[in-house]
């Protein structure tokens, strides 16, 4: 205070002093120079004084704070970023700047702070205001109106209160006019015929429920359909809703799944209320086991909102509520990590395998799926269903919608054969390359590596099939490939012996026996990679889970299975069960198995070596070789 009133007993106030800006017609008052203080250039207080006592400033202006002096260059251009610069100070040294100021005859002034306008007080005010009271105000009354609305705390729709619900917003009778314009009914399924009973008989059910409690049988309450993906079970839960005329309700079950504690369980609560409200009705849930997982099989054992979902859906199928006139069908491919309360009867009374279809199923959806559209009738579908060995239904619609393209690219409409093969090729192998850009050498190493599991595929007539061998290489990698399957029998039975999967290794093996018969074993590519993968694997199972070795033939191992380890399976990845010494006998021989086939392939091949070397010039001169092809040169 004592510096500050000596400074104003010394320096004039001069509040009409002009300050020039870089626009010459726009000038400005002395008092508003400090706005501007970010664009002007700094001084340090030692070149301050320096220059006060070199007389290379004009004047200089104090803050009425004694925290900063705005100078004037002596040689000033009417420029106010090169004219005027900044030193900030310390307000105890501002009595010495004055001082030295004056004994060099620098003119000195005192500048006040700028004064602000009506206009910015008055905003300042109102967005002080806003900021205080009004916006605190509207986020605690959104935050109460969500608890507020609809009075209990929960929306129609199962959702958070006052937020939206779960999507299945639409009219119940809506959903099941959609149903009936869409046409499905039972006989759009043509898997097995054993399925499409069991589920006519759960249509009976609902259409003749007196029939069946006249007779002292209850009507199931639950229906799981499960089996791999693609073979039609959601298309069974739709036609069976169609077929017996009830309400039909679907969701995906991954649509109870969420962040918030309890949302999901609301949801649960929500959904069966609307079913019991639209008796009677078929509530679908697909793919259960987002929501219907084994409990405690998890990292988190804590109560999460996943197992409260589930609970609650424990209580709403066989609680205490009355569920009568509500049928409930559920889908999974993964009926192994589903919780067992959830699998026990009064929930799922009944649980349908749908499995791959067989070849006369294939043939069936073959029918169905190629209603509109135009095929050769010189297609032969024996054939194609042979090729199509494991497929699903899904697939089969594929593999068609695939030959349409074909076909439509020749500027055709009716599909021919040689579309559907071409499809089965795409599928099963990827995308074959239309340009060959490999070398003659390199062609002839795919050509010799193809035929060595040609040949002994050929051999093994008895297990297998050969459908063709190429050396068309594609976009995931092969350089060709040689397609056979197993006969219809076999696949059907699925009691593989130990002697038809040690074929299987050999023929696995024959593409490396092949080039180290014509190139030597230091001249054998990595081309066999894939080969060596799918051989230990088979051999690792045969010894492991088939007891077909030696000194484990009655082992079984757990940790061999489908590698498929949900949430770290049911009890946190299984962990190692068997001692260093088993491990190490299932190791060796699973790889004696694989060594002997490499060893039976070069010695089968090396006794056809002529007829290997035919085969290799064909290929390489036709690209592809079908089955009846190679057996004919081989007799």
């Amino acid at each position: 205070m004592k510096i500050l009133f000596f400074i104003l007993s010394l320096i004039p106030l001069t509040s009409g002093f002009k300050l020039k800006m870089v626009n010459s017609d726009y000038t400005i008052t002395a008092q508003q120079a400090l706005k501007y203080r970010n664009i002007l250039s700094e001084n340090t207080y030692n070149s301050l004084i320096s220059k006060i006592k070199n007389h290379d400033i004009k004047q200089i202006f104090i803050t009425n704070k004694l925290d900063a002096i705005i100078s004037e260059s002596k040689d000033s251009q009417g420029d106010a970023i090169t004219d005027y610069s900044l030193t900030k100070i310390n307000p105890v040294v501002a009595k010495t700047i004055v001082d030295e100021s004056n004994r060099n005859n620098i003119e000195t002034y005192f500048l006040e702070e700028p004064q602000i306008g009506q206009a910015e007080l008055l905003l300042n005010s109102i967005f002080g205001f806003l900021d205080t009271y009004v916006f605190p105000f509207l986020f605690l009354s959104f935050i109460i109106s969500l608890f507020r609305s609809n009075g209990n705390g929960m929306n129609s729709n199962g959702g958070l209160p006052g937020m939206p619900g779960f999507q299945n917003n639409k009219a119940i009778d809506a959903d099941k006019i959609n149903m009936v314009k869409a046409n499905i009914s039972l006989n759009s399924f043509a898997g097995s015929t054993e399925i499409f009973e069991e589920c006519t008989e759960v249509v009976s059910y609902l259409k003749n429920s007196t029939v069946y409690k006249s007779a002292g049988a209850e009507i199931p309450r639950g229906i799981l359909l499960e089996g791999p993906p693609g073979t039609g079970k959601t298309l069974l839960a739709k036609a069976i809703a169609s077929e017996a005329d009830a309400n039909f309700i679907s969701i995906a079950a991954s649509e109870f799944v969420e962040l918030f504690v309890g949302m999901g369980a609301s949801k649960v609560r929500a959904l069966f209320k609307r079913a019991r409200d639209n008796k009677p009705c078929i509530l679908f849930i697909d793919e259960i086991d987002a929501v219907g997982r084994q409990r405690g099989a998890g990292i988190n054992m804590a109560n999460d909102e996943r197992e409260q979902t589930l609970n609650q859906l424990l209580a709403e199928m066989d609680g205490f509520a009355d569920n009568e006139g509500i049928l409930i069908i559920a889908a999974t491919n993964r009926k192994d990590v589903l919780d067992a309360a959830l699998l026990r009867p009064g929930r799922f009374d009944r649980i349908i395998t749908v499995p791959l279809p067989d070849r006369e199923s294939r043939k069936e959806i073959f029918k169905v799926h190629s209603k509109n559209k135009f095929l050769s009738p010189s297609i032969n579908f024996e054939l194609v269903s042979e090729l199509t060995n494991g497929f699903s239904g899904a697939q089969i619609k594929n593999l068609l919608n695939e030959a349409a393209i074909f076909t439509s690219r020749r500027g055709e409409t009716v599909i021919q054969e040689l579309d559907l093969l071409n499809a089965v090729d795409k599928l099963v192998v990827g995308l074959s390359k239309k340009i060959d850009n490999r070398s003659e050498e390199s062609k002839r190493r795919v050509a010799i590596h193809e035929v060595g599991h040609a040949i002994l595929v050929a051999i093994f007539s008895e297990y297998f099939d050969l459908k063709k061998v190429t050396m068309q290489s594609t976009y995931n990698g092969a350089g060709g490939y040689t397609l056979f399957n197993e006969y219809e029998n076999i696949t059907d039975s699925g009691l593989y012996t130990k002697d038809l999967l040690k074929k299987r290794l050999l023929i696995g093996m024959g593409g490396k026996a092949a080039e180290n018969i014509f190139y030597g074993e230091d001249f054998v590519s990595v081309g066999a990679v894939q080969d060596l993968k799918q051989t230990n694997s088979l051999a690792q199972q045969m010894i492991g889970n088939y007891g077909m070795g030696k000194r484990l033939e009655a082992f079984y191992n757990e940790n061999i299975d489908n590698g498929r380890t949900p949430f770290l399976g049911r009890s946190l990845g299984g962990g190692d069960k068997y001692s260093e010494k088993t491990k190490e006998i299932l190791d060796k021989e699973s790889l004696d198995l694989v060594n002997n086939a490499y060893n039976d392939a070069k010695m089968i091949l090396l006794e056809n070596k002529e007829k290997m070397n035919i085969l290799v010039d064909e290929l390489m001169k036709n690209y592809t070789l079908y089955g009846k092809d190679v057996k004919k040169i081989l007799e």
